[in-house]
This record gives structure tokens, C-alpha cells and sequence, in this order.
């Protein structure tokens, strides 16, 4: 469960991510997602989700072997003020494939399964970083130093 009684995805209602939070929030929570950072207790922004390619090696021909997917997501969550909630955070995720000149169509199906895999390890992640967060009001005024 959120510390939040409410929480605002700062991601367009298209995107995947936000979808696939939404569903898992709305399935799992009673915080409530809102439409807009103002009528909420929270928001969550993406700062940052890129995936990227490394080389890892090579054949004795020049060709690449072995490939590295890695995804690098940055995030913070903080109040309608601006203040932060969570300190800024990035999780990164790596996937090792190897790769083929001669089943290229079956190593990019690979690739996506990979990057697909990558999502929802990604999203679990970022949950339990919600779910672990102890923001100032979720505390009671008894434990506050």
C-alpha cells in the first residue's frame, strides 16, 4: 500500500508506463490517481527513461557477439509545493543478448522481450520505492523528532 492518499503521474495518458502504474495502483492501493499535481498529496515525475546499447564483444571477424541492453529511469516524488517527498532516484537496469548477423529478426523479437521484461522488473521497482517511502505526513506527530 502508498503512503499517499493521493498521487498524480506526471506522464502523458498515453504512455505505457503510466498506464501500467495506473492499473497496478488502482488494482493494488486506495490511493487515488488525480488529473492534475495540484488536487493531489503527491506526484510522481519522470525525469529521465532512456535504453541504451553497450558492445560487449566482438567476433575474431569484427562482428558483434554480445550486446548489453541498459535502461537508466530517473524519478522523484514530491508535493504540489515542489517539495520533495522521495530524493531524487534512478534505477538502472542491464540485460545481456547475444546477437546474430543470421537471425536478425529473431534477436530483435528478442530485444523486445528483453525491454519488456526490463518494464516490469522497472515498475515493480519503482512501487516498492513508493510503497517504502515514509514522507513527513505519513508519520505520526508521536515519532517526529
Amino acid at each position: 500500500d502508498l503512503p499517499y492518499s493521493s498521487l498524480y503521474i506526471a506522464l502523458p495518458e498515453t504512455n505505457p508506463l503510466r498506464a501500467k502504474l495506473a492499473r497496478i495502483i488502482n488494482a493494488s492501493s486506495k490511493t487515488v490517481l488525480t488529473n492534475s499535481a495540484k488536487g493531489s498529496q503527491a506526484v510522481l515525475g519522470v525525469t529521465g527513461d532512456s535504453i541504451t546499447r553497450h558492445i560487449l564483444s566482438l567476433s575474431a571477424a569484427g562482428r558483434v557477439t554480445e550486446l548489453q541492453l541498459v535502461r537508466t529511469f530517473t524519478f522523484r516524488v514530491y508535493d504540489p509545493t515542489g517539495r520533495d517527498l522521495i530524493p531524487p532516484g534512478q534505477i538502472v537496469l542491464r540485460r545481456d543478448i547475444t546477437y546474430d548477423d543470421n537471425q536478425v529478426l529473431s534477436k530483435q523479437a528478442e530485444e523486445v522481450l528483453l525491454i519488456r521484461d526490463m518494464d516490469d522488473d522497472m515498475t515493480q521497482q519503482l512501487l516498492r520505492r513508493l510503497a517504502s517511502s515514509k514522507p513527513d505526513f505519513a508519520i505520526p506527530a508521536t515519532e517526529k523528532k
